[in-house]
């Protein structure tokens, strides 16, 4: 973690005293900095939460505040990229700017507010470099900025303000327009979900706000919209009629508006800068993270981004502590699931698995779990690809392929660290499994995941993998599996009647179904006429008893050691889906869907 500097720090407070900024501001690009190892100002600055007339009024009332780092031998400024009327004159020695063609293509990576904010035109460029008149051509955070945001060495020149304002409207106001506001009707990013078809026929007053709107705020209102509607996930999508704008909530995708095609760039660069990924670079996939405030609490992103046909697509995980550091009761435990899991929490030493496919909510068990047992007098280690959430109290370590810090290689420097629990994100081959068995056997509760179906698939997955039968047979002490259903909308949901297709999907019986209370949701406003609110998971938990061991040391079939699991009194997904339906939790389609299309035969 980088330290903040006396100078960072004397830089903050002024701009609190000057009532520039609030403390939670600070606080938040505090948090960018020591993630990105940039400086608080720049911080500061991509957050938006200051602009460049701030930091130019705090530098002339405290010159000692807010100063340009010296430029070492590799930053020095590059030689001038030829112009047609005039070659670039010192930097301080204004020029007027008509003795200066304009390129359009130069405007191309900085947008109208940028230009305005920082009072730069860029105006020329070739392969590396970019001529770009300035009002102060020593503002070293305008140029920066420029660089960061077109990939190339900056060249300034230093002209007459009112002269180049002039020229920013010029060359601006029509593409301004363009890039802001789709031709055949935008869509209101403002507000809430916004329907599409209605926002098709927006009025003039509410064009003209969006052509005023710089691109931080749509980026940000597409965030702020994204979390208050529980999505767990954005899809920025380029398509040949715009640039769709999907969220994720509650397992399914859906589209929450559709903005003109030539919003994407403008986007897709300030996802990037936020992200701290290579905005020139827009051929080969990229992945980072950043983080943003909505209403209040801070929310991490993972970002990733993709080539396609019709350009970048970019998709952000929307990490959101307060949706997954829960009790394990929220979970959807049954009674008896629970009882048996958390018996199994509360044993010494020994390997807890957890598995299903991906977005089965793993690691939200795995995460809650940590919570319900994180004391100080534990030390609780983790290894993680990535890690998703920081959790206070624990000790999270990053695997990092790029320097050979692997999940095995974390976990042997773990084992020398005195742990009493400890969570590996996945194991994903023998040699991370083989060092997280031999942990469980020397004393240490070791918390994993596996990509499996069901629970006892676990132990042949692990056998295939090269495991020994023997460590899996001494070691495991339990295997969980889980699926998310969504959970039926308390608000509309009414009890029904099952179809008889329904009924016959869900391998009951006559008068089974008649004992059985069966729900529907009939949709309303809080749940987007979906009748679903919510997930809920299910589970199945499986218990290494005597005779599954035995099972596993003959390295029997997965659906052998299923049947015994099942005759020792397991309660499986299915049985547990079914449980979930009678209570009203979720609908009978649900459990048809999630459950019944994975789960073996047998059952």
């Amino acid at each position: 973690m980088i330290a903040v500097s006396e100078q960072d720090e004397d830089l903050g407070r002024r701009l609190m005293e000057m009532g520039v900024i609030s403390e939670q501001a600070l606080e938040q690009a505090k948090m960018m900095q020591t993630q990105t190892g940039g400086r608080l100002d720049h911080a500061l600055l991509q957050l938006g939460a200051v602009t460049a007339a701030d930091l130019r009024q705090l530098a002339e009332s405290h010159p000692t505040s807010v100063q340009a780092p010296a430029a070492t031998a590799s930053e020095a400024p590059p030689q001038a990229v030829q112009a047609p009327a005039a070659a670039a004159p010192p930097a301080a020695e204004a020029v007027s700017l008509s003795n200066y063609q304009v390129d359009p293509n130069a405007l191309r990576d900085v947008p109208r507010h940028v230009a305005e904010s920082r009072r730069v035109l860029p105006i020329q460029m070739s392969e590396d470099r970019i001529v770009v008149a300035m009002a102060d051509a020593t503002d070293v955070l305008a140029i920066d900025e420029v660089r960061a945001r077109t990939g190339r060495k900056v060249e300034p020149i230093q002209v007459p303000e009112h002269e180049l304002m002039q020229a920013i409207d010029q060359y601006y106001s029509t593409r301004a327009r363009t890039a802001m506001l789709s031709t055949e009707g935008a869509i209101d990013v403002a507000q809430p979900l916004a329907d599409v078809e209605a926002a098709a026929d927006m009025d003039a007053e509410m064009a003209t706000m969006l052509d005023q709107a710089p691109v931080v705020r749509v980026v940000q209102s597409i965030l702020s919209n994204a979390v208050r509607a529980r999505a767990s996930d954005v899809h920025l999508e380029p398509r040949a009629d715009g640039l769709h704008v999907r969220y994720r909530v509650d397992g399914d995708l859906y589209t929450a508006t559709v903005l003109s095609s030539e919003m994407l760039k403008l986007i897709i660069s300030r996802i990037k800068i936020m992200a701290n990924m290579d905005i020139a670079e827009n051929r080969l996939p990229q992945d980072n993270r950043t983080f943003v405030t909505v209403d209040g609490r801070p929310i991490d992103l993972r970002v990733s981004s993709m080539p396609t046909y019709f350009g970048e697509k970019v998709v952000l995980r929307i990490l959101d502590k307060a949706q997954v550091l829960i009790d394990l009761k929220q979970l959807g435990f049954s009674t008896q699931v629970y009882e048996k899991y958390d018996e199994f929490l509360n044993t010494p030493q020994g390997m807890m698995l957890v598995t299903g496919p991906t977005g089965s909510g793993k690691s939200t068990t795995l995460y809650a779990s940590l919570q319900r047992l994180k004391t100080d007098t534990k030390n609780i280690m983790t290894v993680e690809d990535p890690i998703e959430y920081q959790v206070d109290g624990i000790n999270q370590s990053q695997v990092l392929p790029r320097i050979d810090l692997s999940f095995a290689r974390c976990l042997r420097s773990i084992l020398r660290q005195d742990p009493d629990i400890i969570l590996v994100g996945e194991i994903r081959d023998n040699e991370t499994a083989d060092m997280a068995f031999r942990a469980a056997l020397t004393g240490h509760l070791v918390l994993s995941t596996l990509h499996t179906n069901d629970a006892p698939s676990a132990a042949t997955r692990l056998v295939d993998m090269g495991v020994e039968p023997y460590l899996i047979a001494s070691s495991v002490i339990g295997v969980i599996a889980q699926r998310l259903v969504r959970r039926l909308c308390s608000r509309c949901r009414g009890q029904t009647e099952p179809t008889s297709v329904e009924i016959d999907r869900l391998g009951l019986t006559a008068e089974e179904a008649a004992n059985m209370n069966f729900y529907r949701g009939r949709g309303c406003e809080q749940c987007r006429n979906t009748g679903y609110y919510g997930r809920v998971a299910c589970f199945e938990l499986m218990t290494m008893n005597n005779d599954i061991r035995h099972l596993v040391m003959q390295r029997a079939p997965a659906t052998d050691v299923r049947q015994a699991a099942l005759d020792s009194g397991m309660i499986s997904l299915r049985t547990d889906g079914l449980q979930k339906i009678h209570e009203g939790l979720t609908g009978a389609s649900e459990i048809v869907n999630i459950i019944f299309a994975a789960e073996p035969a047998t059952t």
